[in-house]
C-alpha cells in the first residue's frame, strides 16, 4: 500500500509552492521504499563521504548513484548482520571529517547547512564500515582489491535489476 501511494505521489507533478515558500529538501531517488534526499547528497559531498572524481560533469548525479548503490548494499548488510564495527574506528573517522572542516565552528556550520546531526554522521560512518566488513566476508579479504571490486559491481548490478529504483533527479 505504501509503495503504491509513493509511486502515485512520484508520478504526480508537484503542486506549485505558495508565494514566499521555501523548498528545504527534495527526493532525488527512491530505492525500494527508502528515499534519498537532496540533503543526503549535499552532506555526502560536504563531508567527503563520497569522493567525487575531479572533472565529474554532474557531481550530484555521481553522488546520487553512489548513494543508491550504498542503499542496495545496506539492505543486504542488514539482512546478514556482520559484526559491529569498532567504536574507536568510527570515532577516528568522525574526527578526521571534523578536522577536514578546518575548525570546530566550520564543522558546526557544515552540519547546520546540510541538516546533518553528529549522530547521523556517525551512523553513516558505522554503516560504511559494516558494508566493508560484509563485502570482505562475502567476496574474500584475501583477493586482490580489483577482483573484489569487480565482483561487488556485478553483484550490485544484480541487486539493481531486482530492486525497484525510481530516480527523480533530472541532472544538470
Amino acid at each position: 500500500m505504501i509503495t503504491l501511494l509513493l509511486a502515485f505521489a512520484l508520478q504526480q507533478p508537484a503542486p506549485p509552492a505558495p508565494s514566499g515558500a521555501v523548498v528545504i529538501d527534495r527526493i532525488l531517488a527512491v530505492v525500494s521504499t527508502q528515499p534519498i534526499m537532496l540533503t543526503d547528497v549535499s552532506a555526502a559531498i560536504e563531508f567527503h563521504l563520497v569522493d567525487v572524481p575531479p572533472g565529474t560533469a554532474d557531481p550530484t548525479a555521481y553522488v546520487l548513484d553512489r548513494l543508491i548503490r550504498r542503499t542496495l548494499l545496506l539492505t543486504e548488510v542488514d539482512r546478514f548482520q556482520p559484526p559491529a564495527p569498532d567504536e574507536t574506528e568510527i570515532t577516528r573517522r568522525f574526527d578526521d571529517i571534523e578536522r577536514r572542516a578546518g575548525s570546530p565552528a566550520a564543522f558546526e556550520r557544515a552540519l547546520a547547512v546540510t541538516g546533518t546531526t553528529r549522530d547521523q554522521l556517525r551512523r553513516f560512518i558505522r554503516d560504511d564500515l559494516r558494508i566493508r566488513t560484509y563485502v570482505l566476508q562475502r567476496f574474500g579479504a584475501d583477493r586482490p582489491e580489483a577482483e573484489v571490486n569487480q565482483r561487488v559491481d556485478a553483484w550490485v548490478g544484480d541487486l539493481r535489476r531486482r530492486t525497484e529504483i525510481s530516480v527523480l533527479y533530472q541532472g544538470k
